[in-house]
C-alpha cells in the first residue's frame, strides 16, 4: 500500500526542444518529452496525453489490484483512455472528458468477482476521483537567484 502523502515532481527545461519530469520513482524516474526535429504546430497534446495516460493507468492498476486480491487471476489486462477539450466561456481550453475503456480476461468462475470489482472502480481511483472532486491547485514563480 502507498502510504505517501506528498509527492513531489520535478521539471526541468533545456533549451526550446527539451523537457524532463524528475518523477522520484523506482518505476519510472523520469519522462522525458523531446521535441527535436518536430515542428511547432506537431506538439500540441502533450500535458493532454500524460493527463489521461495518468488516469489510464492508476484506472486500470486499482481494477487490477482489485482483482488480484481477491485471488483472481488475470489472463490479460488493456487499456484506452480518449480525452476531449474545449472552451468554456474566457476561451481557455480545459479537458473536457476523459473516457477510459479496459478489457480484462479472467476466467468465466472469476466473472461475478470481476462485477464486484468493476463497481468498486466506478467510484474512481486516485486520480479519475480526484479530478472528478475537482483539485485545489496553487502556483507561486519565484525568478531565479
Amino acid at each position: 500500500m502507498d502510504d505517501e502523502k506528498e509527492v513531489t515532481v520535478e521539471y526541468r527545461r533545456e533549451g526550446d526542444d527539451r523537457h524532463i519530469l524528475a518523477l522520484g520513482s523506482k518505476a519510472i524516474p523520469e519522462i522525458k518529452i523531446d521535441y527535436t526535429g518536430i515542428p511547432k504546430d506537431e506538439r500540441a497534446g502533450t500535458s493532454q496525453r500524460l493527463l489521461a495516460a495518468s488516469a489510464l493507468y492508476c484506472f486500470a492498476s486499482t481494477l487490477g489490484a482489485a482483482l488480484s486480491a481477491r485471488n483472481v487471476t488475470i489472463k490479460s489486462l488493456t487499456g484506452r483512455a480518449s480525452s476531449e477539450k474545449e472552451k468554456d466561456d474566457y476561451y481557455r481550453t480545459k479537458v473536457s472528458r476523459i473516457q477510459i475503456d479496459i478489457q480484462v480476461d479472467v476466467n468465466d468462475s472469476d466473472l461475478p468477482t470481476l462485477e464486484k470489482c468493476e463497481k468498486f472502480v466506478e467510484n474512481g481511483c486516485l486520480i479519475t476521483y480526484s479530478i472528478g472532486q475537482g483539485i485545489e491547485v496553487e502556483h507561486t514563480i519565484q525568478k531565479k537567484k
